[in-house]
Order: C-alpha cells, then structure tokens, then sequence
C-alpha cells in the first residue's frame, strides 16, 4: 500500500456544530438512468487490531502471513481510513444506521439495541422496538436514509438488505415510506434461500484443528471454589448465579446462541444467500450485515490484543482427545475466554469475507461497483469479578440513598442510560455519587472508578476526551418534543477498562432466550462494547472513483454515510453531520 489521500478530498473539520442541523457539503446530485452499484459490507464488531497480526494471532502479521489475509488483500485495492472510529454509544443499531445517513445517534433518536424506553406508564418505562418510524431528526424530520434517496433518485433500481440480526434489517419495514425492496433475515427469507444451519462460533466448520483446541468451562450453578461462609449469601443470590452461567467458553450464552442459527445465522449463511440474491434479484444498491464476529465476541470474547493473553490453567479446562497446551492461552481479564476458540471465530469472518469478494469478482460486481467495508464498533473482554455490587449500578444509587423509585436503568455491555420519570433534582446527586464509586479492578487490583458518567450538559456540550459536542444529545426530542413521542437519557454511563455494566427489567436483546421484565439484573457477556475503548472500526471503500492507499485522517462511520451519498450523487432530507471523504 501507498500512503497519502487523493487529491481534494475534504478535511475533517472539528465537530463542533454537531447537533446544529448543518449538513454535509458534496455536489448537488444528478440523476442517471442506470446508477453504479453500491455495496455496503458491514462485518459487526470487527476490530481493525487483527488486522495487524499474523496467521497464529501474535503480533507482527505480514504480507502471506496476516491472520484475515482476505481482508487484507481487500485493503490493498482500497482507500483506508486506519483511524476511523464509530459514535457513541459504540454499539449495533444507531452505528449501522449512521453509516445509512451520515449522521450520528443523537440525530437519528436511536440509541438502544433492539429497543428503548419511549414513554411512561407510572414508574415504568414503555420499550418501543427499534424502528425507522419513529426516529427523527435534531429538527424533528424524519431520519431519511440513503435507501429513501437512491429510491426517489432511481426508482426503478432494486435495493436489498441482509442481516444476520434480524432486528436491524426489520427496522426498514417498520412504517415511513418503503426503501428496501428486498429485506432478508435468518428468519424472514424468499424460498428459494436455504434454512441457517447450526455451526459453533469457536469450531467453525474451516477449523481443521478443533480437536486439539482446549475450551473453557463455565463457573457453574455453585462454583465452590468462589464460596466461603462469609460470602455465601451473596455468592448464591439469583444475580450471581446467572452471571456464573453466563461466563465462559461453555456458557449457557453460547448454547442458547448457537441453538438458534435462524436468529444467529453465521456469515457462511449470509454470504452464499447474498450471493444468491445478487445473480436472482440484481439489486443496485445493497446493505450486507455479517454478525458472527460480534455474535462469537459476546459469547466467546474477543482477541485483537495479543498482550492480553497468558497461558491457561488446564484445570479451568474442557477435555478433548488430543488437546494441545500450547494453544491454551487465556485472558488476564477472564481465565474463561480461550484465545484460540477466538481467533478461529475471527479465521471463520476472514475466510467468509473471501468467499463474498471472491463471489462479486464473479458476478462482475467487484471492480465495477463502490464498496464500501465497515465495523459498526469493535469489541473488547469484560472483567471476570465475583463482586456483583462493583457495577451494580441501582444498587450503588440505594446504598447512596437516591431513591430509584421511578427510575430506569436501561443497560447492556459496556453503556447504560439512566431516566429519571419525575424528581429531577436527585440526577446532580446520582451523578455524583456514581462517580465517586470505586471498585478493585480484578485484573490490576487497583481501586478505581468503573465508569464515566455524561450528564445533559455533557451530552449537549461534549466532554474532551470523551464525546464530541451534541454525539449524545438529541436536540428535538429534549427541546422541540419535549419527551412527549421519545424519551431522552437523563444520565448515561460509559465503563471502562473492561468492566461490565449489569442487564436490568429483563431486557436482553435477542440472546436466545425471553427474559421477564422481573429478572434479577446480571452480567450477560463475556465480551462487549459500547464504551470509548470499542469506539474503533474497520472502515475503507473500494471505487473506480477513489484512489486506493492508506489515508490516516481521524474518521468517523457517519462520514462513511456522507461518503457514500455523494459517490452516488444523492442528497437526505435528514440532518448530515458526516463529511464527505473523497
């Protein structure tokens, strides 16, 4: 690769009006009876790390030795942008859709996974499913995204959408004006496709070692080795003993996710049905959502950081025939999550992506098209603690004595958002008292602050260091509306340094299983994101207009949006905070 951006492209300004209504400044549109194809390749949760190891998941990967060579050799023909990152909060939903409109979370209104809390009914907040009709923009527009525009621009051209989360994808049929004419899910696919079939995340069917690979355990219902006649109370209360089950290799996480392959469809599935679609239906404009890489990261943790690894305890082990200690390295933030059961997930991604490109070059696609290549977020592991109230967010609230009462706790992974229904006056307190928290961080035994905690005025205003300017402050919804069709965060938590951020009222997006809104909040991942440290993303775009090499301007994934509707020659009807890249 070459270093250097291409001649006038457009620099990065600094974020400042973000949240003001002004939009990106690209070329007035032209209409074309017959447009170029754009290609969106969204590989979920991806970490642009692995991109620099090599084939055995250490450091130093170089060319014929990279440990995602497909990928790689992808970047090669590509403009890159290496220091591209996603929006707060780092999670699925909102950053898919900041790549569709080139804006961010807080101009969309979407800032949940699968839902959020919409209303009130008495103390209780109402969970609206996630979906097109009801986002809106920082000036009450509804959000428009760039398959409203390539629809009004070329009418008659098809425009399709596979995910392997169904909740993204179902989010275009949900009410507004139809943009996606052919919309594909696990669950929700044309006859002619073929049922997901099941596959394990760590022993993907391209692993041809997988009997000599060691997996963790899981701790278990009682994990003795944890319980003491002081502790024992708490050792056994229903919040520990879910989040026992669900740590590990072996969790009950992983089983349930990998029980339901039309849910969790792996990307083999999605890229020979993309493929499919592709020679039946020929649509131009196209959203294709490979999830495996994030759905493997919950459920079997992620491994982009070398550094992070040491050699395993076999006891913590599962047994296999001809296991091979070499390849048991584990985590100093969890002994359970396995190195090599990873990587494999991570081989699986890079071998299916090949597939896919391998696929376009076939179909004529490839060198004729705009491609875009993107991670929604990256991910990271969680910490492994047996001291449930270090995160325990309400607990810390009551103990503090701010009466929560009427306020809801919406969290999962590494964000949470708190609502306050009535006595706003308690959210300077909460904010303070949350903040004063410390716990002892289990990997370094240093007692710290778990997490960052952003107030209305953060939100609006930015935090250096931690959010720009109006990246989590919905002006319309808190201003215009008033609350009165969305509800906005009165206090949001970012975690840090891998600690996690307890579930709470059951709301579990899409694991496997339904949870009752009176389930004891637990710890639910062994991997996540959502937090400042998974805010890096894969980002690149392959064009016969864009010059390929390595451009290492700090990006974000709504210029990824804004870069794609200009390729195209389209304009939204919504806010633009993105800037055009080329």
């Amino acid at each position: 690769m070459h270093a250097g951006a291409a001649a006038g492209s457009v620099i990065l300004g600094s974020w400042a009006g973000m949240g003001t209504g002004s939009s990106c400044a690209f070329s007035s549109p032209v209409k074309h009876e017959k447009p170029k194809k754009l290609i969106y390749i969204a590989i979920d949760a991806f970490h642009p790390g692995y991109l620099f190891l090599n084939s055995q998941g250490n450091p130093g990967g170089v060319p014929g030795n990279f440990l995602t060579p497909n990928i790689r050799a992808f970047l090669e023909g590509s403009r890159w942008f290496p220091n591209a990152r996603a929006h707060l909060p780092a999670a699925t939903d909102m950053n898919h859709l900041n790549a569709m409109t080139g804006c961010s979370s807080a101009q969309t209104g979407i800032i949940g996974v699968w839902a959020q809390p919409s209303a009130w009914d008495g103390n209780d907040a109402v969970l609206k499913r996630s979906h097109l009709s009801f986002a809106r923009d920082d000036q009450g527009r509804p959000v428009d995204t760039i398959f409203h525009a390539w629809k009004r621009q070329y009418p008659g051209s098809k425009t399709m959408m596979i995910s392997g989360k169904e909740w993204v994808a179902e989010m275009f049929k949900d009410g507004g004006e139809r943009a996606v004419d052919v919309v594909v899910t696990g669950k929700s696919r044309p006859d002619y496709l073929q049922e997901p079939h099941r596959e394990r995340f760590a022993d993907p069917a391209t692993d041809h070692d997988a009997s000599t690979d060691y997996e963790s355990k899981r701790k278990g219902y009682f994990h003795l080795a944890g319980m003491t006649w002081s502790n024992v109370l708490d050792h056994m209360s229903p919040s520990q003993t879910m989040t026992r089950l669900y740590t590990g290799q072996g969790s009950l996480l992983t089983v349930q996710m990998e029980h339901f392959p039309s849910r969790f469809p792996h990307d083999r599935w999605v890229v020979e049905s993309t493929l499919e679609i592709l020679r039946r239906e020929n649509p131009d404009l196209a959203y294709i959502l490979l999830a495996q890489c994030d759905d493997g990261g919950h459920c079997i943790g992620s491994a982009h950081d070398p550094y992070e690894f040491v050699k395993g305890n076999p006891e913590l082990a599962g047994t296999k025939a001809q296991a091979n200690l070499n390849n048991f390295m584990v985590s100093r933030r969890n002994p359970l999550i396995v190195r090599e059961g990873v990587l494999d997930c991570v081989r699986d991604v890079d071998a299916q992506f090949g597939r896919l490109i391998q696929g376009l070059k076939e179909l004529q696609i490839l060198d004729t098209s705009h491609i875009i290549l993107l991670s929604d977020h990256s991910a990271i592991n969680h910490l492994s603690t047996d001291d449930f109230q270090s995160t325990d967010v309400m607990s810390v609230l009551e103990k503090g004595n701010v009466t929560t009462e009427g306020v809801y706790a919406f969290s999962v992974s590494s964000y949470g958002v708190l609502y306050w229904r009535e006595r706003k006056g308690d959210i300077g307190k909460a904010r303070s008292l949350l903040l004063s928290h410390r716990a002892i961080n289990p990997q370094t035994g240093v007692s710290e602050c778990p997490w960052w905690v952003i107030d209305r005025n953060g939100m609006k205003n930015g935090v250096p260091g931690l959010c720009l300017p109006g990246e989590l402050y919905h002006r319309y919804f808190v201003e215009m509306d008033r609350e009165r069709n969305m509800l906005w965060p009165d206090l949001i938590i970012l975690a840090k340094n891998g600690w996690q951020i307890p579930v709470y009222n059951g709301h579990i997006p899409n694991v496997g299983l339904s949870v009752p809104t009176w389930a004891p909040p637990w710890r639910v991942y062994n991997g996540g994101h959502g937090s400042v440290d998974t805010l890096p993303i894969l980002s690149a775009i392959r064009s016969p207009s864009v010059k390929p090499g390595i451009d290492s301007r700090q990006t974000r994934i709504s210029d990824i949006g804004a870069t794609a509707l200009n390729l195209s020659g389209l304009r939204t009807r919504s806010t633009v905070t993105g800037k055009c890249l080329v």
